[in-house]
């Protein structure tokens, strides 16, 4: 679940198409591919295919099915990650801006 496009005629599920339509469909591959190719612009977009990616989840297979739960804990994991990440980015930043100052232009002379 959730490493490949969502096959319908091999699950034997036709409707999915219409009810999550193809250019709304995630999966970790295409976000993989995605990622690769530098196609996100912020880590927020990115974040948003794999909320995506969730709630296309849970709207066609439900909150309480067993892809649903799945879905959820899978977003509470990479929430809790990127929210890590965010947040020792911008310590690292902040530490950076206050022992490292920018180097003095240089001045010409002659």
């Amino acid at each position: 679940m959730f490493r490949e496009p969502v096959d319908p005629i091999a699950l034997r599920i036709p409707q999915y198409h219409d009810i999550i339509p193809r250019k709304d469909a995630r999966d970790l591959k295409t976000i993989r591919q995605k990622l690769d190719n530098d196609k996100f612009d912020t880590v927020e977009t990115f974040e948003a295919d794999l909320d995506l990616m969730v709630a296309n989840a849970i709207k066609f297979n439900g909150a309480e099915s067993e892809i649903g739960v799945l879905a959820v804990k899978i977003r509470d994991l990479y929430r809790k990650f990127l929210t890590e990440w965010k947040s020792n980015l911008s310590r690292k930043r902040k530490d950076g801006e206050q022992s490292t100052p920018q180097p003095a232009k240089k001045v010409k002379t002659g």
